[in-house]
């Protein structure tokens, strides 16, 4: 526990200090290192936020499922189409920001979104709504 207690005294200036004493060849190294774990924190981020938006959440997804049955039924009320209209454009939102997101991801590693799509399992679902 004395270890996570010095941990926690730890703030990016007394970190800086510690690292401005390093030997330029250990600094290199250092920077490195440091760049490899932004880029796989930014990656794990952006994995978490394209599954997070790649669908409703449970409930509304329920609800959208059962308001686009009764869309085809013709049995929705004017009121369901505009609650139905709603839920569309979240899910429109929420593909924008996930295709954003993937672009991003794919130019990270250097492959298309199709390629990326592919190393992801994300298939190209075309009833995905």
């Amino acid at each position: 526990m004395a270890s996570s207690q010095a941990v926690s005294r730890w703030t990016a200036e007394s970190l800086l200090e510690i690292v401005k004493k390093l030997p330029s060849a250990e600094l290199e190294k250092f920077l490195a290192k440091l760049d490899e774990w932004r880029a796989e924190r930014e990656e794990e981020e952006l994995l978490k936020f394209i599954k997070e938006n790649s669908q409703l959440p449970p409930e509304k997804q329920k609800r959208f499922n059962k308001l686009r049955r009764k869309l085809q039924n013709e049995t929705i009320t004017e009121r369901e189409q505009q609650e139905l209209l709603a839920l569309w454009e979240e899910l429109e939102r929420r593909n924008v920001m996930r295709l954003e997101a993937l672009i991003k991801l794919a130019k990270m590693r250097k492959v298309s979104v199709r390629e990326l799509m592919e190393q992801l399992g994300i298939g190209e679902n075309r009833d995905v709504f």
